[in-house]
Formats: C-alpha cells, structure tokens, sequence
C-alpha cells in the first residue's frame, strides 16, 4: 500500500520535477556564459591595459582602445545571443512540458468522470 501511495507521489510530481530541473539546468547555462564572458573581459582588460602602456603616440593609443571596444562589443553580443538562445529554448521546452501536462490531466480527468 505504502509503495503504490509513493508511486503514485512520484507520478503526480514528475512534471513539476522535470520542470525544476530544466530550469536549474537553464540557470546552470547562463551562469556558465556569464562566468565566461567575466573572465574573457578580465583577461582581455589585462592584456589592453599591458598593449596601452606600451605605446608611444596618441594615435597607437586610439587604435589600441579601438580594437579593444570593439572585441568587448562582439563578446557582449555573442553572450547576449548566447543567452537569449538558452531561454528561448527553454522556454520551448518548459511549454511542451505543461501542454503535456496539460492534456494528460484532461484524460485523467475524462477517464475519472467516465467511471
């Protein structure tokens, strides 16, 4: 008796387990392009500061910060893009997880009305 009772626990809380899980999966993700992203814009702020202090005229120094603004947009861009495809992905995913929840409690409740 007590192991039907903890199947059937186990049944009525599968989606909303599947649920947590792709979501902590979908943080998991972003935390590690947001880690990435950190330690590419340390290393690459590094690397300016070393490239700036080596040059001698105003107009290295220009094209020096140029470059380097240029290389902090593109990586924000790619992680932006990055991420917005992790969410929306997993928002797919999250929606077809309730439509099937959704139609399963439909027929339970159909096949429940019907006895």
């Amino acid at each position: 008796m007590f192991e039907q009772l903890n199947e059937q626990m186990k049944n009525a809380m599968k989606p909303m387990t599947d649920l947590a899980a792709l979501n902590m999966n979908t943080m998991q993700s972003l935390a590690e392009k947001q880690s990435e992203l950190y330690s590419s814009l340390l290393t690459d702020g590094m690397s300016y500061m070393e490239q700036l202090s080596q040059q001698k005229d105003m107009m290295a120094m220009a094209e020096t910060q140029k470059a380097y603004m240029e290389s902090v947009q593109e990586k924000m861009t790619e992680t932006a893009k990055t991420s917005y495809s992790i969410v929306s992905e997993a928002q797919q995913k999250a929606g077809e997880m309730v439509k099937g929840m959704s139609e399963d409690m439909g027929t339970k409740f159909t096949s429940a009305t019907q006895v």
